[in-house]
């Protein structure tokens, strides 16, 4: 089954993207994922922070509601006029070791409005404190008690490591004999732990937000006692079999993006119906970024996603 391949960014990239990569490079971001010392220090500050909590424009537009499953905080995220017309499980980023931020949750607040949806969003146990089976147990929690209030779900939705934590929960679920979902939306996932492709070298020299190092001391962390090229650490090498309909973002400057790319070539292998958005000359996780191509991304998303309501 083929895959649909579009490039998102235009010839030119709008001025709020080239600002926003002269502050990537004036702010050091790729700093905490540079080396191991960076990602350390970086998880010491984001637990002196904590996860960001939702914004006023996301209360004006929703009825939060928080309790805690299996020991993680989930909230589910419902429309105020109290018509859902889909139920979303997102699932936030962050190398596996970064809690939810502000840019999440201004993201959650376009998808409630656009979608009308009830989402849930658990916040998820993070590495070191954490790893993979735990992580995903705990996720697995939170989605099963959401299906005996709302039913399936319709899609997951997950950015970075959570789009690969979408992709664990899949194989969780297909093992289980459990419905998935029938939509899945995966932005700049992190698929490969083990960074190994030869690809990244040349990709690091562009990447503004990510280093190898870093990143890869993050996964192995997350893993904990399962092998890097685990299936559940790194779903590039699961069996994608049976898997909802895939949407994928890849970004061109991403040192995760070539593993991306690969998963979606396996998922077609395996018969899964894929589509592939790249973003020319943009950074990991653009769709969720204030910037005009997000929104180019944003209406294929939404235009994905209520395929199945039209």
């Amino acid at each position: 089954m083929t895959a649909r391949n579009t490039h998102t960014a235009p010839k030119r990239l709008s001025l709020r993207a080239q600002a926003l990569k002269i502050l990537l490079r004036l702010m050091r971001r790729k700093k905490i994922w540079a080396s191991v010392a960076g990602m350390e220090e970086g998880i010491r500050q984001a637990r002196q922070e904590g996860p960001a909590r939702p914004g006023s424009s996301l209360l004006r537009h929703a009825e939060l509601r928080t309790e805690i499953i299996a020991g993680s905080e989930v909230y589910t995220l419902v429309p105020r006029d109290g018509v859902s017309a889909q139920t979303i499980l997102y699932i936030h980023g962050g190398g596996y070791i970064r809690p939810i931020t502000k840019y999440h949750w201004e993201f959650l607040t376009w998808l409630l409005q656009a979608q009308q949806a009830t989402i849930v969003v658990p916040l998820y146990p993070l590495a070191p404190e954490s790893t993979c089976q735990a992580t995903v147990r705990a996720v697995r929690s939170a989605h099963d008690l959401a299906v005996q209030r709302h039913g399936r779900f319709d899609a997951f939705i997950g950015d970075s490591a959570g789009a690969g934590l979408c992709l664990a929960l899949c194989q969780d679920l297909r093992n289980s004999a459990l419905e998935l979902p029938r939509r899945m939306v995966l932005i700049s996932p992190f698929v490969d732990v083990t960074l190994s492709s030869p690809a990244i070298i040349e990709t690091d020299k562009r990447d503004l937000m990510l280093g190898p190092a870093g990143l890869r001391e993050a996964g192995r962390l997350y893993a904990g006692e399962l092998p890097l090229d685990h299936p559940m650490v790194s779903p590039v090498y699961a069996d994608l079999r049976g898997f909802p309909t895939m949407q994928v973002f890849v970004a061109s400057d991403d040192i995760a993006g070539h593993d991306a790319l690969i998963l979606a070539e396996r998922a077609r292998e395996a018969a899964v119906e894929t589509e592939v958005h790249i973003g020319s000359g943009l950074m990991h996780v653009w769709p969720i970024l204030p910037i005009p191509e997000a929104s180019i991304s944003r209406a294929a998303m939404s235009e994905f996603l209520q395929k199945d309501h039209l």
